[in-house]
């Protein structure tokens, strides 16, 4: 069964080689009471480890069940340790911070036995060593005696073959030593048990066999072993009774060499084991047993470690608030060319250009020559206040604007504001983002994507909308023809290209042509199709409607009324101006319709489900089908923006426009029902003026009829400045950021958890645990530790962010607009408690891998 040849072990120390085994040469009998006696140094702890695979031979053989280890991998001793040998110690070498019972599964849990049996079995064990009652201690709740008879059951768990016991008296009284001995010789009948002892009574009265060494070598040997001289004994037995040894198969006779290969092969699959395993589960059951027993340290250290989190998550709650902060400014900003004429305008160009000062808006001037002394309002807002208008657009409205301001502007835009969904065949290649390319820049598309690919899908048909937004056509005297013609019919669009021809990687992409170059004429013929609302959005629940994403679907089907085919008929350009720029430069880049196709749109959209649903329910967004649905959403940060970042809102004068604002029917619903494409009036009207003579004379006719607009080129600089501010506030906030520090600090409680658990290292592999379930402990010890810390500083940060806000808006006033500057969303949340579970994995695996390197027969040693 176990069989030693010549088995020599080393040890270095320093430059000095120290030999512990010195040629053991010896063999084992399947089942026998073995006792290995003398001096303290002579080797026989270093003897029961190689047997038990602790410890590895420097030379000789060691065979078990025919079958040589010489060739033995790490996992196939851990899987030898786990199935084949039992230990017990001296010390016991329980865990102290999991129960006994959970002690004695520990060996079956590595071979994968299922829970139940698992407690099952453990319990019987338990039972039979006498301490059946006793499954819910703790090791340092049992006496002596009672720890070691744990240990036996233990060791006897897994019903190894062999039962290893180093000085399993060396710790007990002697009443307690003769009960253990008792239970050794009972287990020695059915199965090999090899004691280490200094006691040559116990030795006498229990063994059947004792063996004596001195200097590393064998010195004596009651009953020696030959498996060898025993076969040959037996087979010689045989032939003189005349009994064969071996029966020969009926029909054609075996050859030896091959009846030879049959018998080693059987015993090789007899030796196989079953691969031993630690699951995660386990790990963390360990793990979260000693963070349990060391509760105060590991809550500092998730406090501790939950400072980054926090420091991150109130920084992207900054990030989110900004965005949305700045996303609603640059709105405004985009639209940096034309003058607006909205339901709201406001003309701070004057004070923003520096045309004007505070002190000509509050009447200050100058020191005036005279002593005449008048009353003034102290109030900034009631006096900006005073430059915030609105207008009632409605068909006499527009009826004005093209009798006034049309004939003498460079190109007047309506913008009805529909939203289309624009089907194309695309670029797959194309995962870019390109601005230039992306939104309608004259109105009618959507924004950009935050990041990825802009469209909706790359499968070669893709929803488009955002990169071939759709523009009214605007000013053809101040455009040059390329290819192709104008659109005459409302099916056919135009491309307009920039002054340099050229169009967004995203307008390519597109349209197919992602990095190629083509020539204006080969533009033309290219099909666009435009999905109508029946066909676009889809019934849900409660009255709602959702957009269809399927857009293959949409693309091949030929037969509804519902799907427009757009065809472009040709390619313009702005012309040049001057050596400064070309002619309404900001329509650049998209695609352009003519003449006739909002009212085709219109005689489509206007009997739609959704329109029909959404005139039924003017108070609610029908298309949005989760969150806040409210039509009335916006407008309070929408008229303080356009009031020039006003510093009190219950100003009378705040409350006159919001008063104005409301008297038209329900103006949000208005431009609601304009995205639908069911609106005869636009949402917005854009003047583009060439030159500043243009824009005066549009001004003054603006001003003569009493048209109020919106200077946007004038307060960009403006709105810079806001920004600048904000991002300010970012920047302090980053100064805080100290994830990194809680990570490596986690990771140095993980090493002195490894240092002070270092036993526990050496009873896991004593039980046949691998080096990858011993790092997998410590593991899932920092995980934990990290996933508290994460949720505490997730937690902990959305607490901080309530007066965060509040200090912020009292410091900052009205600046954000009524917008929160912290905003920690969910999924910022769960992805921060992600990453502080990631890095702390991260920083504990290097003590994990020390752990799972550690020397098993020195970590058993430690105390």
């Amino acid at each position: 069964m176990l069989k030693l040849t010549e088995i020599v072990k080393d040890y270095r120390a320093g430059d000095n080689i120290v030999r512990a085994l010195d040629g053991i040469s010896v063999e084992f009998r399947k089942s026998e009471f073995v006792s290995v006696l003398g001096a303290s140094g002579c080797g026989k702890t270093t003897l029961l480890n190689i047997i038990g695979g602790l410890d590895r031979y420097t030379s000789g053989q060691l065979n078990i069940d025919g079958q040589d280890t010489d060739t033995f991998k790490s996992v196939d001793w851990d899987l030898y340790r786990n199935q084949r040998i039992g230990f017990i110690f001296q010390s016991y070498n329980l865990i102290p911070q999991i129960s006994i019972l959970a002690n004695v599964e520990l060996a079956l849990t590595l071979s994968g036995v299922p829970a139940k049996e698992r407690k099952k079995r453990a319990q019987e064990a338990l039972e039979k060593v006498g301490l059946g009652a006793q499954v819910k201690k703790k090791p340092n709740q049992l006496s002596g005696g009672q720890m070691q008879r744990v240990s036996i059951a233990r060791a006897l768990i897994n019903s190894p073959d062999i039962i290893l016991a180093d000085e399993p008296t060396g710790a007990l009284d002697s009443t307690t030593s003769v009960n253990v001995m008792e239970l050794l010789k009972e287990i020695a009948q059915d199965r090999l048990v090899i004691m280490v002892t200094h006691n040559p009574e116990l030795a006498e009265k229990y063994s059947t066999r004792i063996i004596r060494m001195s200097d590393g070598k064998i010195t004596g040997d009651t009953m020696p072993y030959d498996s060898g001289a025993e076969e040959e004994a037996r087979v010689q037995a045989e032939k003189e009774s005349g009994v064969s040894a071996f029966k020969e198969p009926e029909g054609d006779a075996f050859e030896e060499g091959t009846r030879k290969a049959v018998r080693q092969l059987r015993k090789q699959k007899k030796a196989r084991l079953k691969k031993t395993s630690m699951s995660f589960f386990t790990a963390v059951a360990l793990s979260f047993q000693n963070i349990r027993s060391k509760i105060g340290r590991n809550l500092m250290t998730v406090g501790a470690g939950s400072i980054g989190i926090i420091c991150v998550c109130l920084v992207l709650g900054l990030s989110t608030g900004l965005t949305g902060y700045i996303n609603s400014m640059g709105e405004e900003m985009l639209a940096a060319n034309p003058v607006m004429i909205g339901s709201i305008s406001a003309d701070i160009t004057p004070l923003l250009t520096g045309e004007t000062t505070f002190q000509d808006i509050l009447g200050e001037n100058t020191y005036p020559d005279n002593d005449e002394i008048s009353g003034a309002t102290s109030s900034i807002v009631d006096q900006l206040m005073n430059m915030v208008a609105t207008n009632t657009i409605d068909e006499e409205f527009v009826t004005t604007v093209e009798n006034e301001i049309e004939p003498i502007a460079s190109a007047v835009v309506y913008d009805y504001g529909y939203d289309a969904l624009l089907l194309s065949k695309v670029s797959t290649d194309y995962e870019g983002i390109d601005s230039g390319g992306l939104g309608g820049i004259m109105g009618g598309g959507s924004s950009s994507e935050d990041s990825g690919n802009p469209f909706g899908q790359v499968n070669g048909i893709g929803n488009v909308s955002t990169a071939l937004g759709l523009q009214p056509l605007a000013g053809e005297d101040y455009f040059d023809i390329l290819a192709g013609h104008l659109p005459t019919s409302p099916t056919e669009v135009v491309l307009v290209v920039s002054g340099s021809n050229t169009v967004s990687e995203a307008i390519m992409a597109a349209l197919g042509e992602y990095k190629n170059t083509l020539s204006a004429s080969e533009f033309l013929g290219k099909q666009i199709k435009m999905v109508y609302n029946d066909e676009k959005y889809v019934p849900a629940e409660n009255g709602k409607f959702t957009l269809r994403t399927d857009y293959d679907t949409l693309w091949n089907d030929t037969s509804s009324n519902e799907i427009e085919t757009l065809t472009i008929c040709g390619v313009i350009r702005p012309q040049k101006l001057n050596d400064t720029g070309t002619a309404l430069s900001s329509m650049t880049s998209g695609i352009a319709y003519g003449d006739g196709f909002m009212e085709m749109i219109y005689s489509h959209e206007n009997d739609s489900q959704v329109v029909q649903a959404q005139k039924a329910n003017p108070e609610h967004d029908v298309t949005i089908t989760d969150g806040d649905d409210a039509l009335y959403s916006n407008i309070w940060s929408y008229i303080i923006s356009m009031s020039g970042n006003v510093n009190n809102i219950y100003d009378p004068i705040i409350m006159d426009v919001l008063t104005d604002f409301m008297t038209g029917v329900y103006p949000l619903y208005e431009s609601k029902i304009s995205t639908l494409g069911a609106s005869t009036v636009p949402i917005a009207i854009n003047v583009y003026t060439l030159n500043y003579g243009v824009k005066d004379a549009v001004l003054a006719a603006a001003d003569a009829n009493g048209i109020n607009y919106t200077d946007t080129a004038g307060m960009i600089t403006g709105m810079l400045s806001n920004i600048v501010n904000v991002i300010s506030v970012v920047l302090i906030c980053f100064t805080s950021v100290s994830l990194i520090v809680s990570s490596v600090m986690i990771g140095i409680i993980t090493y002195i958890s490894v240092v002070e658990r270092t036993k526990e290292i050496g009873i896991l592999r004593s039980l046949g645990a691998r080096k990858t379930d011993v790092a997998r402990v410590f593991i899932a010890e920092s995980l934990m530790i990290g996933l508290a810390a994460g949720i505490l500083g997730a937690l902990l940060a959305y607490l901080i962010s309530i007066p965060l806000n509040l200090g912020v808006t009292a410091l900052l006033g009205d600046m954000l607009a009524g917008a929160s500057l912290c905003i920690l969303q969910p999924q910022h949340a769960l992805l921060m408690v992600g990453v502080s579970a990631l890095l702390t994995v991260i920083a504990g695996s290097i003590p994990s891998y020390i752990a799972s390197k550690r020397d098993p027969v020195i970590a058993l040693r430690s105390e």
